[in-house]
């Protein structure tokens, strides 16, 4: 095969080479990196896609050869792979990515090395990168953009609980997929940024467009620079245009460190609320930015946008219940008409107790509520609200399991298979019912946590799909919860249902928010210890 010549330093190459063994440079996007294409990874993975290109590696799309699984594989090459410290980063990417799990981080599957390549098998998360969304757009709606950075504010959060930094946050490493969902890629990957030629060549003009001042000045960076590379990126977003712009890296880099950004509002119209947060992320110095994820993002939660137009990663028809509702929702109960001779018994024995008290004065009259003596009335007990009917859908269903758990759990589990573990059910309510007051707290939320009782009903897979045709997961005017059944419901269903049901009755939220907490939820319940 033909040499190939790199663009940088013109340096020849072998015609398998994906980078220039000289300075680095990624080579023509054809040849080598096509040639890859078909190739099976130890008999397990075939790549039949390029789906880009990047300082140091090369990603493809790549199917299972016996699940026909699809995957993302980030490869590193043997002239790469062959250089002691780059393999060592990359290594030591696999190994973050490796111990990070969370819904808005892409995973890591595997890692293999075979024929001097080292393979990453990802989470292949199909959908637009957020600089493709920008492109494609001009200016992101504003909801839209809080509610992507939102998330990613998730993936920050977590990760930097776990010890790791990104440092190259930006929307080119930000995947928007399909259904709305967000994912964060790359963890990891800017540690392999050195001072070595290859670390020079390889920083490309869009990521000093996001990079920190301290990263500018080559100082120790920390969870803080990711947050000001994301208020760039948010700033991109609303306003169509990165704050600093220049010729040349040394031109930007230097506004990066002095230049004060043009506020977004002299550029798009946008809250005074929201300019002010984006403003503070991307402070120079440090200590006047957000000093974590969760503050930052709690900031956003609290700016004026319209939520409800935002896009949410699930579907659900969640309906406030309030009093009033709570009232139409309860069922009537029946007047009972008692035979003539039992209501003349029963005025009997009351005009009996009323003479008895009159000639016996000693003996105090029993109460049955109302004042007392002193004329102060008895407080009313007040009532539960009442079990309401099953969602439609729910009812005639065949259940082998189907058993009530009375108050104070106030829980009915149906399922169609008599596998399901009601105590663990059971259990996990519990654990959820008992942490979702202290979440709401920790989101900086003071609200009253009113639980009713709720239907839960655990069903195949054909009757899940028509209700998410539906949009119905959830329907709180019949407190009703749908969840597939099999082994990981109660991981990954249970705790976002039953954080939807316990939300309902906040009147404050909407909608949309319940569900965004109910994201929140299911990851915060399985940081906690059961």
């Amino acid at each position: 095969m033909p040499g190939l010549t790199c663009q940088l330093c013109a340096h020849e190459n072998e015609g398998t080479s994906l980078f220039c063994h000289s300075c680095g440079h990624p080579l023509s996007e054809g040849d080598a990196a096509d040639n890859l294409i078909g190739k099976e990874i130890l008999g397990t993975y075939r790549l039949v896609q390029l789906l880009g290109k990047g300082g140091m590696s090369v990603v493809y799309r790549a199917h299972h050869v016996l699940t026909d699984q699809e995957v993302a594989v980030k490869v590193l090459p043997p002239e790469l792979s062959n250089q002691r410290e780059v393999k060592a980063r990359f290594i030591e990417e696999a190994r973050t990515l490796a111990r990070l799990e969370h819904p808005n981080i892409v995973t890591l599957h595997n890692f293999v090395e075979s024929d001097g390549y080292l393979y990453l098998v990802m989470q292949c998360a199909d959908g637009e990168t957020f600089d493709e969304v920008i492109e494609r757009e001009g200016r992101v709606e504003v909801g839209e953009a809080v509610r992507i950075t939102i998330e990613v504010l998730r993936a920050l959060e977590y990760a930097h609980e776990q010890g790791v930094v990104h440092r190259d946050i930006k929307p080119s490493n930000i995947i928007i997929r399909g259904d709305g969902g967000v994912k964060v890629m790359d963890f990891g990957i800017a540690k392999i940024m050195g001072s070595s030629k290859l670390t020079q060549t390889g920083q490309t003009m869009g990521t000093v467009r996001y990079m920190s001042p301290e990263q500018v000045r080559g100082k120790q960076v920390d969870h803080r620079s990711d947050l000001y590379s994301l208020g760039v990126a948010l700033y991109e977003a609303i306003a169509g245009r990165t704050p600093f712009d220049g010729e040349n890296h040394f031109e930007i880099m230097q506004k990066q460190l002095s230049a004060t950004p043009t506020p977004p509002s002299q550029l798009v119209p946008i809250a005074p609320e929201l300019e002010a947060v984006v403003l503070k992320a991307m402070a120079k110095p440090v200590d006047q930015r957000y000093q974590s994820a969760r503050d930052f993002r709690h900031a956003l939660q609290a700016v004026p946008v319209d939520w409800d137009r935002r896009r949410g990663t699930r579907s659900s028809p969640l309906i406030q219940i309030t009093p009033e509702l709570e009232k139409q929702l309860r069922p009537k109960r029946k007047r009972r008409v008692l035979p003539m001779v039992v209501a003349s018994v029963l005025l009997l024995l009351s005009a009996a107790v009323v003479v008895w008290a009159v000639v016996d004065p000693g003996t105090p009259t029993p109460r049955t509520g109302g004042a007392d003596a002193k004329g102060t009335a008895e407080p009313k007990k007040s009532a539960e609200p009442a079990w309401p009917q099953p969602h439609h859908a729910a009812r005639g269903l065949a259940y082998k399991v189907d058993r009530t758990i009375a108050a104070p759990i106030r829980l009915r589990v149906m399922a169609v298979s008599s596998e399901v573990d009601v105590e663990a059910v059971k259990s996990l309510y519990q654990r959820a019912l008992a942490t979702y007051p202290r979440f709401l707290k920790d989101e900086g939320m003071a609200l009253e946590v009113k639980v009713g009782p709720l239907n839960l009903a655990v069903v195949g897979a054909g009757v899940l799909a028509g209700m998410k045709a539906e949009g119905v997961l959830y329907s709180a005017p019949s407190a009703t919860l749908f969840v597939q059944e099999g082994k990981d419901y109660l991981r990954s269903d249970l705790p976002y249902g039953f954080a939807l049901h316990f939300c309902a009755r906040i009147a404050q939220l909407s909608n949309r928010r319940c569900q965004e907490l109910a994201e929140g939820f299911d990851l915060y319940l399985r940081k906690q210890k059961p």
